[in-house]
C-alpha cells in the first residue's frame, strides 16, 4: 500500500511540473516578443525623428522659389535605411509633407508599415505609424 501511495504523488509532481513549464515557457516567449516590439517601435519613431530633423534643415538650394522642398527621396531613403538596421521587414512607407500649421511651416514625416512577430502566438504582425513634425527652419513664415 505505501508503495502505490508514492507513486501517485510522483505522477501527480510530474503533472503539475508540466503545467508550470507550460505557463513559464508561454511569459518567456511573451516577454521576448514585447521586449523586441518596444525596440522596434522605438527604433523606428527615432528613424522617423532623425529623417524630420533632416528635412528640417534642407539647404536652400535643394528647395524651389517657395521654400518647398523639390526632392525628398533622400530624406525617405534615409529613414528606410534607418529601419532596416533594426528589421528586415520590407513594406514600409515615408511620406514627406511640409504643412502650415498657424502660419508657421512645417515639415512632418510618417512611417507606416507592419512587422511580424517572431513567434506568432497573438498574430502575424503588428503595424506601425509613427508621425513627427518639426518646424521648417528653411522656409520663411
Amino acid at each position: 500500500m505505501r508503495g502505490s501511495a508514492h507513486r501517485g504523488q510522483r505522477g501527480q509532481a510530474l503533472a503539475e511540473m508540466g503545467i508550470v513549464v507550460v505557463l513559464f515557457v508561454t511569459l518567456c516567449v511573451g516577454i521576448l516578443e514585447f521586449g523586441r516590439a518596444w525596440i522596434i517601435v522605438n527604433m523606428i519613431t527615432h528613424a522617423t525623428r532623425d529623417g524630420a530633423r533632416v528635412a528640417a534643415v534642407v539647404l536652400p538650394s535643394q528647395r524651389d522659389s517657395y521654400g518647398m522642398i523639390t526632392d525628398t527621396s533622400s530624406i525617405k531613403s534615409q529613414v528606410l535605411s534607418d529601419i532596416q538596421t533594426v528589421t528586415s521587414t520590407t513594406g514600409f512607407t515615408v511620406n514627406v509633407t511640409q504643412p502650415s500649421v498657424g502660419g508657421v511651416p512645417m515639415v512632418q514625416v510618417q512611417v507606416t508599415g507592419s512587422v511580424p512577430y517572431m513567434f506568432q502566438l497573438v498574430g502575424n504582425s503588428f503595424a506601425v505609424n509613427r508621425t513627427v513634425t518639426f518646424r521648417d527652419e528653411g522656409r520663411a513664415s
